[in-house]
């Protein structure tokens, strides 16, 4: 038989092609961009071997009449086809790749250089905004901030002038202050300064050993309660200050102290990784200096000190400023809310310019408390750092005192009558002249909150929201409360009450005119008004939702629950809880039904069980639901209690990461808040259980 051209080329491109090539290639109708393990990508670590899946059905050759044949040519030719197909796209692919991977190393140094230039426009406008806010004194006149009003309004009354009387009695004023209240909350961690000028003048073995053990000693105590106060109330921190030290004295006892019992002392506090920084800080901190410790004195300056695990910018101020009496500054939320309302600065505290505004005003004034005691004139001052001194820790703490007393946030007005700084505060100021236009204040005359004044509006302040988004704030207020007002249908009753109370405040400010201080309807007005500082935009971001399955396995022989250990990084890290499991972000695990559940607790099981060497359990049973939410996402854990077969194989494994425990043994364990209430849910299940006389 003579064979044509195109039938001999077709003839030996299905000689060389490969059959088990064929079954496996890529299906020319498939998505390019699908994931094959898009379904099971949540459920990794779990073997599912055990799932039997549907062979995909066979073709059946048509060989009646021939017909059979021509099928076959007819594959032939396809095959043919894809093939070369298939060779076309490789081909292709590889050129693309190429490409693609040539470019690589052009964008990612495109993409470091934008950063980086982007990173020096940013520092370059900050510092000339803040050149703007600080280079002149301050106007006289209060200005809301809704008002259009140059940047330098914004400079701190407390630095109006260097020579300024008023600037220096009001720092005086607060110092002051602090030193009445500085006991009143029994703080343990408030103790007297311990002169360190002797240290820093002389670092080397020139001071007494004595000095040395002395700030060491104090420099862990702040560092310690530093750290336990980060997002803890001081009421809370207390008790937890006081056990660990009594467990841990000094900074070469946390270094020395395992990890576990670290946690331990920090069990119920939060935000555990606190504990371990603060542990790995001691480590570094206490070899000598020969092997790249600091001889178990912390540094002194707050560019080294950020250089150690846990301490940033805050922290670092306040071991500087409180221990070694650095003029550093130390702003946390008491102090910001304090200085945005010195300020008038109603910008959002959140966004970086406003937040740099706040701490070269907490640099500056520190500085110039650290000089008050000095007879040093300007000039002398200028290119100098600041004296060492307890005026720097007194005034930071005295500004956080203030803050969490006086200057309140939140639901509670500022208790501004009772502050000392209050003729320096910009929000006071401007409340004063609400209260005065109101005629609240007989007596005193209308200031015009800066009206009249025409600022350019290339040199008006970018840091406070325009006027505009002021007025619609309010507008949107107003409407809210007319639609609430006209729901319960009681316009004439407002309108009454409102009239009937604005007499009264009249009445009472006419009554307390005598008096050197707002009357109270004043001071009602005033402090309403400071309560609008600090401003903050509303969360608009909705926390990630997670969910996790949690099972808690039991041997029956001995009645012991199966923990394991948390990874040393991470979320929660170094705890010990019961085994977990993430479900994917696509489950709809309430919606389950009971046998579908079922099905992945004993995927879960399976895998567990077989890393400590056992295959088989008996009774799975659901507890319970616990929802808890950390900073940033929200965990809803579903409970499970399992018994094990009595007689299976029992391996054991590693037990510094995983371990069976009996139910005492876990109570003394350190597991997070949300786990310990998964277990809440298994010892009651095994009370009921006892109660009822069950065995397993």
């Amino acid at each position: 038989m003579v064979l044509t051209r195109r039938q001999s080329t077709r003839r030996d491109a299905i000689a060389n092609v490969d059959p088990l090539e064929l079954c496996t290639a890529p299906n020319d109708d498939a998505d390019p961009n699908s994931d094959p393990d898009s379904d099971s990508s949540a459920l990794s670590d779990i073997d599912e071997s055990e799932f039997e899946s549907d062979p995909r059905p066979s073709k059946r050759r048509n060989t009646v009449s021939g017909r059979g044949a021509r099928a076959v040519r007819k594959t032939e030719t396809t095959t043919v086809k894809r093939r070369t197909n298939t060779v076309t796209r490789r081909t292709k692919a590889s050129a693309i790749t190429t490409t693609a991977a040539a470019s690589v190393s052009t964008s990612a140094t495109t993409t470091s250089t934008t950063t980086q230039a982007k990173s020096k426009a940013t520092a370059a406008s900050i510092k000339d905004l803040l050149n703007q806010v600080f280079s002149s004194p301050p106007p006289s006149e209060p200005c809301l901030a809704s008002q259009s009003h140059l940047l330098n309004y914004h400079h701190p009354l407390l630095l109006s002038s260097p020579s300024s009387p008023v600037a220096r009695t009001a720092r005086d004023a607060l110092l002051t202050w602090f030193d009445h209240v500085s006991s009143d909350r029994q703080m343990p961690w408030r103790k007297p300064w311990i002169d360190t000028s002797s240290l820093l003048s002389s670092p080397s073995c020139a001071c007494s050993h004595g000095l040395k053990e002395a700030v060491a000693q104090r420099a862990y105590e702040v560092l310690l309660s530093e750290t336990m106060l980060q997002q803890t109330r001081v009421s809370t921190v207390i008790s937890y200050y006081n056990k660990w030290l009594a467990a841990l004295p000094t900074m070469q006892s946390l270094a020395a102290a395992r990890p576990e019992d670290v946690l331990s002392l920090w069990k119920g506090l939060g935000y555990y990784s606190r504990a371990t920084r603060l542990h790995s800080l001691a480590q570094l901190v206490c070899p000598p200096s020969e092997q790249g410790g600091y001889d178990g004195l912390v540094p002194h300056t707050v560019e080294k000190l950020t250089q150690l695990p846990g301490v940033g910018r805050y922290t670092a101020g306040a071991v500087a400023c409180i221990v070694y009496g650095r003029a550093e500054p130390m702003v946390d939320g008491n102090v910001i809310r304090v200085l945005t309302r010195q300020l008038g600065l109603r910008g959002d505290v959140k966004s970086k310019e406003v937040l740099e505004v706040v701490w070269e005003a907490a640099k500056r004034l520190v500085e110039a408390v650290a000089w008050d005691g000095t007879d040093a004139t300007e000039e002398e001052r200028k290119g100098k750092k600041a004296p060492v001194s307890d005026g720097p820790g007194r005034w930071g703490q005295g500004l956080m005192e203030l803050g969490a007393t006086i200057c309140l946030g939140g639901p509670a007005k500022p208790k501004c009558g009772l502050c000392p700084v209050k003729e320096t505060c910009r929000a006071y100021q401007e409340g004063v002249e609400i209260a005065t236009q109101k005629e609240l204040i007989p007596g005193r005359k209308v200031m015009g909150m800066g009206a009249g004044k025409v600022v350019d509006i290339e040199d008006s302040c970018t840091l406070c929201p325009p006027p505009e988004a002021e007025e619609s704030d309010k507008g949107e207020s107003s409407d809210a409360g007319t639609k609430k007002r006209k729901k319960k249908g009681d316009f004439s009753a407002f309108f009454g009450k409102f009239k009937a109370s604005a007499t009264r405040h009249k009445k009472e400010a006419t009554d307390e005119s005598d008096s050197t201080e707002p009357s109270l309807a004043a001071m009602e007005v005033i402090t309403s008004h400071c309560s609008k500082y600090p401003y903050t935009k509303p969360k608009t971001k909705k926390l990630r939702e997670e969910e996790c399955l949690v099972v808690a396995i039991r041997r029956s022989s001995d009645g012991r629950y199966l923990i394991h250990k948390r990874p040393a990084k991470g979320l929660l890290a170094g705890m010990w809880e019961l085994p977990s499991h993430t479900l994917a972000a696509d489950s709809t695990w309430s919606h389950e039904s009971v046998t579908k559940r079922k099905d992945q607790v004993r995927m879960v099981l399976k895998q567990v069980l077989k890393e400590v060497g056992m295959e088989s359990w008996g009774r799975k049973e659901e507890l319970g639901t616990v929802p808890w939410t950390f900073s940033h996402f929200k965990l809803v854990m579903y409970v499970w209690a399992v018994d094990l077969v009595d007689g299976d194989r029992q391996e054991e494994s590693d037990a510094k990461m995983k371990r069976w425990a009996t139910m005492d043994e876990i109570e003394e364990e350190n597991m997070g808040t949300g786990m310990k209430k998964c277990w809440e849910l298994v010892k009651g299940r095994r009370r009921s259980r006892d109660l009822a006389g069950g065995s397993g």
